[in-house]
């Protein structure tokens, strides 16, 4: 339940020692502030939420009352309020009054302005989103959406030759941007649109390679750049335990000549996931860390920025190294998912290989494991052993 009261900050004056009164906005753990015109000389004017020693206290308290009952009523008109930020609430409540006749574009800003959302991700909601609005426009208003609109754009997309998990991103996107405008009271339906409609289900992919196939892609014989690039940082990324491209491109190979040790950007911020990954660099990726290592020790993709252009690099030229290997359905992640496959197959402990993986290290449910832990060096070991697999 969100609280609403008057306040004065004396942290926060203005022109001549003033100060104005706010209104704070205390919700899900977080305060935040909507600042009056009501303007008093000094916080000594203030008192227990009212205007006091002022010849226009009664009409200033007026003022405030009337203030807090007019957010109050904004704030009993909202449905889902626990599923606001504070943020997004107060702009609610700053807002109230005019959320009738909203387009969808306005809400889409308004989502990705204030909703946590990761600066990779962004770039992602931006592609769905001109994808969305070359199906149906940016000035339809959101209370205009119907089963109809969902039923054409699933068809549009489709007749673009979008592959069925593309066109079911695109519209749980869509079921996102609506489900906000919903909580934030912008919108109501009688039926939902999405109701009755089936979401294309999610392709499942096989990404792991046989080690013969890893192998083909190792020894492929290539004359063009591009695709012996893609092979050789494919196979890095296998050696160095499959780790992904995210962890390997931030990593300084000047400082890091021997011993890798990274924390993974995907779960760094997870409490119960490994965080340190740590192990010693085989032969086998040394020699090609040296050839594709820049002035700055960093593995170099692009001749441009390396992670604004990695992404493209490989979404080009991996359908190419599939072309010349004859492996169906090879991706930059099937390095990762190969590897764990084979260290699995080889017998190698599920706690080793989480461990070089960055994933949360197996207990084994057994009061053993709270004496025991996986050390770097038999990380070492294990990753020695399935690439001695693939000679």
């Amino acid at each position: 339940m969100a609280l609403l009261n008057a306040v004065v900050l004396t942290s926060k004056t203005i022109k001549g020692g003033r100060n104005k009164v706010r209104i704070s906005v205390a919700h899900n753990g977080e305060t935040r502030y909507i600042v009056t015109d009501i303007i008093l000389d000094s916080n000594k004017e203030f008192k227990n939420g009212m205007v006091v020693k002022r010849a226009d206290a009664a009409l200033l308290n007026t003022k405030i009352r009337n203030l807090l009952q007019r957010y109050q009523s904004a704030l009993d008109e909202l449905e889902y309020i626990n599923g606001l930020t504070c943020p997004e609430l107060v702009y609610q409540l700053r807002n109230a009054g005019s959320y009738k006749h909203r387009t969808l574009k306005s809400i889409y800003e308004e989502y990705m302005a204030h909703a946590h959302i990761k600066p990779g991700t962004v770039k992602c909601y931006q592609c769905i989103w001109s994808n969305i609005v070359r199906c149906i426009g940016d000035k339809v208003l959101a209370e205009h959406i119907t089963h109809g609109t969902i039923l054409g754009l699933d068809k549009a997309l489709r007749d673009r030759k979008l592959k069925p998990t593309t066109v079911r991103t695109n519209l749980v996107f869509l079921m996102v941007l609506l489900n906000y405008a919903k909580r934030c009271g912008y919108v109501q339906y009688r039926v939902d649109p999405f109701f009755g409609y089936d979401l294309p289900k999610m392709e499942v992919r096989q990404s792991w390679l046989s080690v013969d196939e890893v192998r083909k892609i190792r020894d492929l014989d290539c004359a063009k750049p591009n695709i012996a690039k893609c092979r050789d940082l494919f196979m890095l990324s296998y050696y160095l335990g499959g780790i992904n491209m995210t962890d390997l491109l931030d990593i300084n190979f000047n400082e890091q000549t021997d011993v890798i040790h990274y924390i993974r950007k995907k779960t760094e911020h997870r409490p119960k996931m490994n965080k340190y990954v740590e192990f010693a660099i085989p032969d086998e990726a040394k020699a090609i860390i040296k050839r594709y290592k820049g002035a700055d020790g960093h593995i170099s993709v692009s001749s441009h920025q390396r992670k604004t252009n990695c992404h493209y690099f490989f979404d080009v030229n991996m359908p190419k190294l599939a072309e010349a290997t004859g492996i169906k359905q090879l991706i930059y992640y099937s390095a990762r998912k190969s590897f764990s496959q084979h260290a699995f197959d080889m017998g190698i402990s599920t706690s080793i290989i989480d461990f070089i993986l960055g994933h949360r290290v197996d207990k084994g449910g057994t009061s053993l494991y709270a004496y025991i832990t996986v050390t770097p060096d038999m990380a070492t070991n294990a990753v020695r052993q399935v690439l001695d697999n693939l000679k």
